[in-house]
Formats: structure tokens, C-alpha cells, sequence
């Protein structure tokens, strides 16, 4: 079935996951609902995802440095709104839509309103990670007020404001208003403080229930050893509870996330990147891209 009335732009983001890509890629030529464009942007991969993307006829593809998945996300998004589509559809290369997830996230044409899929695990439950709401407010208390849970699942719109980049759709009106996605985050939480910008417009945004996507890779428990990622975890929080906290979470919880983390940690090596990851989130600048009233203007 055709979108008549209305033209959307599929991304995926992509790094060193060919099979994964080729699932998806897939998975989003079959939907109920044909797509106008699938924009795949491949962040330096160094397997065979180039070599296959380059005779791949129906796809737009975009090769850039590896700048993480936000700024796998920033490029994609910013490259759909250019083009003018009208609606923006986003994506990781570990998930795989159902072939009527698009069709149910366009239950309407309300250009207000985020729709978000619900995810499944690889075992197909229902993958509870969404955030119903967030504190902002309270700086001795955790960002996350209420999670997605079973309950919420007897509605079919379940109101949200802590999806992530794994299949939101919204139209390209919104991205005028809030910008694109910030791409100095690297990696985590950069989909957690662009739909918190939505929520500061009055942007309704929902998971929709009906709406499937299935996730490829289980959820990573994260324990003693934090990895490379440590640093952007860390940092990351932080600079959300500076650009969009009150005073009180702005000037206090960056302390708290700092010191709750020193404790965390079991390496020795790790406590200058704590305190690292504080002074780079507790003065963070947004990318000079991450608003785009001017350019609109131009």
C-alpha cells in the first residue's frame, strides 16, 4: 500500500552489522505502507557493508567518519528534512519492523504527535525500557520517574516521553521547531535529550502498541566494567541535567551522578575519566548545528 498523501524517509544507522543491515533493509521493503526513501548512513564501517551498499539501487546512502550513532542520527535526519520529506522514520541496524509497524504508527495525520514502536526482546516480550515521564525537577532523585511496564500495555497509545532511536516517526515540522538530534553525544542518551526537547514544545509523543519492532541484540546489563562507553554515560547524563534540568538539577545532580559513579566503578584507571566525563557534561556546548531556525531563514 502507497502513502499518497504523504512522503516518508527511512534511517538507519549503520556500523559493522551487515547481516543486521541486510535484515533490516529488508524488513522496511516490505512494509505495508512503501516508503519513499531508505537513507542508510554508514559510519565508516570496515566489514563488507560498503562493497554491498554500493550495488544496493533503491537506497541513498551516505558514508561518513564514524561520529557514533547520534551522529549517524544528526546526518540522517538532517538529510530527510532537506530532501523535504514529510515524514522522518528512525532507526539503529538492530532492529527489525514488522511489515505493518509503519502502517501502524501512521494511525493518523496528527503532525503534533511522536509514534513510537513497541520493541520487543529477541524472544519477543515486550522490551520495558521506555520512560513515561522524567524528573527534571528533583535534583536528589533519579532523571527517570516511571518506566514502561506491563500495565501500560492495556492501552493501545501509551504516552511517553523517553523513547529512544529505535523507530520514531515524526513529521518534519517538528524538526523545525526543535533542531536536529545533537551529534557531539556520540553515543547514549542523544535520543533521550532531543524527545525531551520535543516534550518542551508540547509535542505529544506515544508508543504505539500495535506498532511492532523487534530488537536483535539482548539487552547489555551493564556491571562493573563500563568499557569505552563509560565516558559518554557519564558525561552524556550529565549534560542533559545541565541543558533541560531546572536550577536546583542543573547545579547539584552533575555532583551527585559524579560521586554515585566513582563508587560504582572498580578501576582504578577509571576515576580520571569520571571526573573527565563531569567537567566535559557539566559545560557542555551543543554543536552549533543543533538548531536550525537560522538556516531555515537563509
Amino acid at each position: 500500500m502507497k502513502s499518497d498523501n504523504h512522503s516518508i524517509a527511512a534511517i538507519v544507522v549503520t556500523f559493522n552489522r551487515l547481516d543486521f543491515l541486510k535484515e533490516i533493509i529488508e524488513s522496511l521493503r516490505n512494509q505495508t505502507i512503501a516508503l519513499n526513501i531508505i537513507i542508510v548512513v554508514n559510519n565508516s564501517s570496515t566489514d563488507k557493508t560498503s562493497e554491498w551498499l554500493t550495488i544496493q539501487t533503491d537506497l541513498h546512502v551516505i558514508n561518513q567518519e564514524n561520529i557514533g550513532s547520534s551522529g549517524g542520527q544528526y546526518t540522517g535526519v538532517k538529510t530527510a528534512f532537506e530532501l523535504g520529506y514529510d515524514w522522518i522514520w528512525t532507526m539503529d541496524d538492530d532492529v527489525v519492523p514488522a511489515n505493518n509497524c509503519l502502517e501502524n504508527l501512521m494511525y493518523n495525520d496528527d503532525v503534533n504527535t511522536i509514534r513510537a514502536p513497541l520493541r520487543l526482546t529477541p524472544e519477543s516480550k515486550p522490551y520495558f525500557n521506555d520512560a513515561i515521564s522524567f524528573n527534571l525537577s528533583n535534583p536528589f532523585r533519579s532523571i527517570w520517574n516511571d518506566i514502561l511496564s506491563e500495565k501500560n500495555l492495556e492501552q493501545s497509545l501509551i504516552p511517553a516521553i523517553g523513547i529512544t532511536f529505535e523507530g520514531p516517526l515524526f513529521h518534519h515540522s517538528i524538526v523545525e521547531k526543535i533542531g536536529f538530534p545533537e551529534p557531539g553525544f556520540f553515543i547514549y542518551g542523544d535520543d533521550t535529550e532531543y524527545f525531551i526537547r520535543a516534550s518542551e514544545i508540547n509535542v505529544n509523543i506515544v508508543v504505539v502498541r500495535d506498532a511492532v519492532m523487534k530488537r536483535k541484540l539482548s539487552t547489555s546489563i551493564i556491571q562493573k566494567n563500563y568499557g569505552w562507553k563509560l565516558f559518554y554515560i557519564v558525561r552524556n547524563l550529565i549534560a542533559i541535567d545541565v541543558l533541560h534540568g531546572n536550577c536546583p538539577v542543573r547545579i547539584i545532580r552533575p555532583f551527585l551522578y559524579m560521586i554515585r559513579w566513582l563508587f560504582r566503578v572498580n578501576k582504578f584507571k577509571d576515576i580520571p575519566i569520571i571526573f573527565k566525563a563531569f567537567m566535559k557534561g557539566y559545560f557542555y556546548k551543543v554543536n552549533k548545528n543543533y538548531k536550525i531556525k537560522d538556516q531555515i531563514a537563509k
